[in-house]
């Protein structure tokens, strides 16, 4: 079995947790790629 890399806490014990206008910015960025992809998923014309 391979060997895992063991994880550690960082020194400074940063909080890691997203505040809410980041959540916002990534909910965003998530409904744009989305529509991005039902458009690019749609036919053509001919």
């Amino acid at each position: 079995m391979a060997d895992q890399l063991t994880l550690i806490a960082p020194a400074d014990r940063t909080d890691w947790r997203l505040d809410e206008r980041t959540r916002e910015l990534g909910r965003k960025g998530i409904e744009a790629a989305r529509a991005a992809l039902q458009e690019a998923a749609r036919p053509t014309a001919a």
